[in-house]
């Protein structure tokens, strides 16, 4: 358990000193995209065991030529779960690039407890914490910093890493610390580097899942489901040609529908996630009800995903019921039915600056031609970065953590999918 006095100013740090009625001592919750989740349980089962796995999407990312196609600029690192000497979990690496062969590294790392979604909560810990921790936990993988450092010095800024992880961990790696000798590249790697996830995806259709490597531009009008208590969200989205839905379900039922191409599909929700399926949801839709479905909306033309609530991004594998060693997550479904890339969530977010997030990211889409959602990201990671404090043995109390949220909640933000996307919605008639 959490002592008291600590939980109190991990409540003033996340969520202001916002008072319960009739109760004095009592904090509220933060106001965040999310209802109380479930509280995750570890169990080994949890965990793949590919000793001696029959299953090829687990062992695609090991045995197939990954770096066939790179374009020119692009890096992907592929994460594998396997098992230590004793059964527990652990993860290897093994990276690729455009310019030279895939490279294997040496190198076991067992599990690490770094989820944002448990530290970043009120029984988590202190921002300045959390970012220690990414930091210790960083500085040892060095075949990793070395790698990616060869990486930055032959594409510079140019770099696209993809980032295909099939553990289930919930590893951030956005913010991972990246050491470099002169200090040009050094800092958490989502802020330097235009980085995207990916993971096997099973299918009876692959056909219609868009590849990671290309170039997507996705246009036409925009569908939304915005929940009511985020309806500001609705003034981000008045430029644009608009096609609202009442619910999450309602969406969902437009999206199984054939169409004309969407640019983007918009979500302001509630979200919730846990260890199994049926602790998942998003706008009250659960995960169980939505993983069997095919949105043929987003088959014929490419189209952009953003889930902007809490967890919305999370990724795990059902151990209760199914069993059967595949990622799910309502990113995943969307990928799986043709999505050209997903931004969402790896944790619970305030609503004011997932609110403040998607306006940015839009107004930066709308104004810069040419720049991929993925860039966009970066950009704005850097930004929040650029302003916290660099020494974070200096920060204490309140009002010092504070200033850290903006950089944690921006880093929460994760994209699925080819590191070129760009997003080009309709306007509005009589918009400007």
């Amino acid at each position: 358990m959490i002592p008291e006095n600590r939980r109190r100013f991990l409540g003033a740090v996340l969520g202001g000193a916002r008072r319960a009625p009739g109760g004095a001592g009592r904090m509220r919750p933060p106001v965040t995209r999310s209802r109380p989740a479930p509280e995750a349980r570890d169990t080994p089962d949890s965990v793949p065991d590919t000793r001696d796995a029959g299953d090829p999407m687990v062992l695609d990312v090991i045995e197939a030529n990954l770096g066939a196609g790179l374009p020119e600029g692009m890096a992907l690192l592929t994460v594998i779960p396997v098992r230590q000497d004793d059964g527990s979990p652990a993860f290897r690496l093994r990276g690729v690039c455009c310019c030279g062969d895939a490279t294997d590294f040496p190198e076991v790392y067992g599990r690490p407890r770094l989820e944002l979604g448990s530290l970043v909560s009120g029984d988590g810990e202190l921002p300045a914490d959390v970012l220690s921790l990414m930091q210790m936990w960083s500085r040892t993988k060095t075949w990793l910093i070395r790698w990616l450092d060869r990486r930055l010095a032959a594409h510079g800024d140019r770099l696209q890493l993809v980032i295909w992880d099939d553990t289930g961990y919930r590893i951030p790696w956005e913010l991972f610390w990246l050491e470099n000798n002169s200090g040009r590249y050094e800092g958490w790697l989502g802020g330097i580097v235009t980085t995207t996830r990916w993971l096997s995806i099973r299918t009876s259709w692959p056909e219609a899942v868009r590849d990671y490597r290309s170039a997507h531009t996705c246009t036409g009008p925009v569908a939304t489901y915005i929940d009511g208590a985020m309806d500001h969200d609705l003034s981000l989205l008045s430029g644009y040609q608009v096609e609202p839905s009442g619910s999450m379900y309602e969406l969902t039922k437009a999206l199984r529908t054939d169409g004309d191409a969407l640019a983007l599909v918009y979500v302001a929700a509630h979200g919730e996630f846990g260890e199994q399926v049926s602790e998942c949801t998003l706008g009250s839709l659960p995960l169980m009800h939505v993983d069997p479905m095919r949105f043929l909306r987003l088959k014929p033309s490419a189209t952009f995903v953003f889930l902007n609530a809490c967890h919305s991004g999370s990724l795990g594998y059902d151990t209760k019921w199914i069993n059967d060693r595949v990622l799910r997550g309502f990113a995943e479904v969307f990928l799986r039915s043709g999505a050209a890339g997903v931004l969402a969530t790896n944790g619970g977010v305030g609503d004011r600056l997932a609110h403040e997030m998607a306006g940015e990211l839009l107004r930066r889409l709308r104004d810069t031609p040419g720049l991929s959602v993925a860039q966009a990201v970066r950009d704005l990671r850097a930004e929040a970065a650029s302003l916290a404090p660099v020494d974070l043995a200096a920060v204490t109390g309140t009002a010092a953590n504070k200033k850290l949220l903006t950089l944690l909640y921006r880093f929460m933000y994760v994209c699925y999918g080819s590191p070129r996307t760009q997003v080009l919605p309709d306007t509005a008639k009589g918009a400007r």
